[in-house]
Formats: C-alpha cells, sequence, structure tokens
C-alpha cells in the first residue's frame, strides 16, 4: 500500500513537471516565431476607397516640406484623395482616387534603400518576362544614382522620398498606366510621416 502512494505521488510530480516544460516549450517557440519575422518585403493589396483620412488632417498646417516650388503645386481637393499606410517604411502615400485597386510590397535595394513598389495586374503586358504591372515606387533617402530615375522629390521630418514612374514597355495599357502614374504623381506632395 506504502509503494503504490509513493508511486502515485511519483507519477503526479513527473505529470506536473512534464505540464511546465510543455508550457516553458510552447512561450519559447511562440516568442522565437515572433522573433524571427522579416520586416520586408511586405505586401499588401488595397482597393480603391479612401484610409484613415481626416479633414482636420488635410487642412493641417503641418504639409510636408518639398523640394518642388509652391508657386508649381496646385490645390488638391482632399475630397478626391485617398490614403494608404505603408507601415514597415512609417509613412501615409496619398493618391487620387478613380484608379482602382493595387498591390503594394516594401522592398530593399541591393545598396540597402527602402522602397515601396506599387503594381496593379491590370497593368501587367506581356512584352515583358514576368510583368506584375509595376507603375511607381517611392525611394526613402535615395542615392545619386537612384536620383536619377526620380519624376519627383519631397522632404518629410528630415528625410527625402523620392517617386519613380516605370516605363510604358512593358504595359499591356499605356493609358491606363498613365491614370494610375498621374494619380500617384499628383498626390505625392501629400506624402507624409505616421
Amino acid at each position: 500500500m506504502v509503494q503504490k502512494k509513493g508511486r502515485k505521488k511519483l507519477f503526479t510530480a513527473l505529470a506536473v513537471i512534464g505540464a511546465l516544460l510543455l508550457i516553458v516549450a510552447v512561450v519559447s517557440v511562440v516568442k522565437a516565431m515572433s522573433d524571427n519575422e522579416p520586416s520586408v518585403p511586405t505586401q499588401t493589396s488595397t482597393q480603391d476607397t479612401p484610409s484613415v483620412s481626416d479633414s482636420d488632417e488635410s487642412n493641417s498646417t503641418d504639409q510636408p516640406a518639398t523640394t518642388q516650388p509652391v508657386a508649381e503645386q496646385p490645390a488638391i481637393d482632399p475630397e478626391t484623395v485617398a490614403t494608404v499606410a505603408i507601415e514597415p517604411m512609417t509613412i501615409t502615400v496619398s493618391y487620387l482616387k478613380g484608379v482602382g485597386g493595387f498591390d503594394y510590397e516594401v522592398l530593399r535595394t541591393g545598396s540597402g534603400t527602402k522602397y515601396v513598389q506599387f503594381s496593379s495586374t491590370k497593368l501587367a503586358g506581356t512584352k515583358c518576362t514576368d510583368d506584375e504591372g509595376q507603375f511607381a515606387s517611392i525611394i526613402e533617402k535615395p542615392s545619386k544614382d537612384e536620383a536619377t530615375t526620380l519624376a519627383k522629390t519631397t522632404t518629410v521630418d528630415g528625410t527625402e522620398y523620392g517617386l519613380s514612374l516605370a516605363d510604358s514597355t512593358c504595359t499591356g495599357d499605356s493609358e491606363l498606366l498613365k491614370q494610375y502614374q498621374d494619380a500617384f504623381s499628383g498626390a505625392f506632395s501629400l506624402l507624409k510621416k505616421m
């Protein structure tokens, strides 16, 4: 009888120790998985719907400084603008409504420059191998070599950003490509930090 009670206590103690080890192992695996998630590339898709854009923000006087003269920038009606948050770059990109859905992916160049690339399957053509319909990119802190490909630049809180527009050689619909590019180019000056 004494041996049965001793065995029962031993099995109970082993079960408790086993349960504790299992909990520690699960917590370790979950922590390790969350620490190993890459910050880039991040790919997201958006439809042509306005995102968090308060009218107070649109009328704010903290508009980003740009490298273009103020006289060249036409007034943009806030009702015609939608935004998309690019969290890995901590920026909010504005574009003119009406172009339809698009995808974006945050990447890095070989030299480490971070950029967000915008694309639409509607723009994918058959003229180029693996064309995904890229129409624009926004580059953070472009190098001198990268600056030669930029259509526009703007500086926000001391950080320079450049807008690069894709060439029309690959697309199957150059008119639609122009509409997407005009939508992003027209509201590029509204880019801001999150």
